[in-house]
């Protein structure tokens, strides 16, 4: 097969001292039973000289010091006839030939590329999935992390089936009605359970606050988004730079204020 070469124009010449210069001299270098053209293009070359080849070579007492390889094709990418548009479109391209190509099936549907030939491979990984088989059923529903489903489960689910789920007590589910539902073998949705925030006797001791509205138990739970008041114990007052007297839980985190004594 004749190769289409793309040669690179850079000429080194080795000044030899004569006293020491060879008289051996190369011919015009041949590649594994390919003809290629070095350049500097002659019929022979002295002791010394350097010729170009993709590689660099060097002429030394009567011969190359690398051997010439021919550069190879490459054939058609995989999946070319049915999954991938390519331009131009051929069985085999030349080293340095480069194509347009474009997904026409599978699930990178529309997505398009460039790759260039470079010995005997692409230059790139050029993949256009094949389309695959939508599947019927999905199996258990995946856990959700302070939470499950409501009711029991089961080992499949048809396409298309939901189930709901629910949060232990105190969490709070978002977004507030959560299902899962199966899509082609894939259980599509998301959620979570807020966490809720504990205050109790002792953590109020540390900052000398108490519940404004003293509950029944001394250990409160406040659901995600509940606000809860507090006030200083005995003659306190809110130290400077304390967060208010009422605050939120956000998901398991509350910031209590602080008190502390009056300046005198």
């Amino acid at each position: 097969m004749k190769l289409s070469l793309t040669l690179l124009c850079l000429v080194v010449w080795v000044n030899v001292d004569a006293s020491s210069a060879q008289t051996e001299y190369c011919g015009k270098p041949e590649g594994e039973g390919r003809r290629m053209l070095p350049i500097p293009d002659r019929e022979r070359y002295e002791n010394g000289d350097q010729v170009e080849y993709g590689c660099l070579a060097t002429c030394k007492n009567g011969e190359w010091d690398k051997t010439f390889k021919g550069k190879d094709s490459c054939s058609k990418p995989e999946g070319a006839d049915t999954r991938m548009l390519l331009i131009p479109d051929r069985e085999r391209y030349e080293n340095g030939d480069k194509i347009d190509y474009g997904c026409l099936s599978g699930p990178n549907t529309g997505s398009r590329g460039k790759a260039t030939c470079k010995n005997g491979e692409w230059s790139k990984t050029i993949e256009c999935q094949a389309q695959t088989e939508p599947k019927d059923f999905c199996g258990p529903p995946p856990h959700l992390m302070n939470g499950d489903t409501n009711g029991g489960n089961r080992e499949r689910y048809r396409n298309g089936e939901s189930v709901q789920y629910v949060c232990q007590n105190y969490y709070i589910l978002d977004p507030p009605s959560a299902y899962k539902t199966c899509r082609d073998g894939i259980w599509i949705g998301s959620m979570t359970c807020l966490k809720p925030c504990t205050v109790d006797e002792e953590l109020m001791n540390t900052q000398n606050i108490q519940f404004k509205y003293p509950p029944e138990d001394q250990k409160v739970y406040a659901t995600h988004g509940d606000h809860i008041t507090f006030k200083c114990t005995g003659h306190l007052r809110l130290s400077p730079g304390s967060v208010d007297l009422r605050q939120q839980c956000i998901n398991g985190v509350m910031i209590l204020p602080h008190c502390q004594y009056p300046c005198q």
